[in-house]
Order: structure tokens, then C-alpha cells, then sequence
């Protein structure tokens, strides 16, 4: 195997770790319906900087890839949300809730 199929295996080996963790831990989301990951925009990077720590110190066979140095892991979950969309392409869009509406109000 040529050293630059090994390096892009192992970055992608990363890749898919990162993501493992960043949906174990809410940095992303996966859609229920079309399975779709998309970014939530609810970015706790200090828990998942925790998770990804402990899975590290662990020897975790998820995280092995990044063979016992948890700055690179913690690097791209602070990187990772930037790639996905912030909601499943095919789910209809969220409705913005305008808030109550007074009675007789409605058409001014």
C-alpha cells in the first residue's frame, strides 16, 4: 500500500472517529427519518472535548486511529460541525414561531 493511501486512510479512519463521538455527544445530530447528520448549532465542545479525553485515556477502539493523543481528536470536533448543514436537506424547514396573536389584530 503506497504511504499516501495509508495517510488518507488514517485521516479518514479520524474523520468517522470524530464524527462517532460528535454524535454520541450532541455536536451533531443524525435525522431519524432520513438519517442525515446536520448540525444542531448546539456546540458544547468542552463536553465533547471530555468525552473524546476520556475515550482516549481509555484506549477506546473507536478513538485508536488517533493512537493515544487526544489534541488531534479534540482539534477536529472543534472543526467538525463546519461541514454538515444545519438541518436535514430533506426534512421541510422549521417554522419560526411568531408568538401568540392578539384576537382581532389579525391583517394590520
Amino acid at each position: 500500500m503506497a504511504i499516501g493511501a495509508t495517510k488518507r486512510d488514517r485521516s479518514e479512519d479520524r474523520r468517522g472517529a470524530a464524527l462517532e463521538v460528535a454524535l454520541r455527544t450532541g455536536l451533531l445530530k443524525r435525522c431519524p427519518i432520513h438519517g442525515e447528520v446536520y448540525d444542531p448549532g448546539q456546540h458544547d465542545y468542552q463536553g465533547a472535548c471530555m468525552v473524546a479525553t476520556y475515550l482516549v485515556n481509555r484506549a477506546d477502539p473507536l478513538v485508536a486511529s488517533f493512537q493515544d493523543d487526544r489534541v488531534p481528536l479534540t482539534d477536529l470536533l472543534r472543526s467538525i460541525c463546519k461541514s454538515y448543514p444545519t438541518c436535514c436537506s430533506e426534512c421541510p424547514p422549521p417554522v419560526a414561531w411568531t408568538g401568540p396573536t392578539t384576537p382581532g389584530t389579525a391583517g394590520r
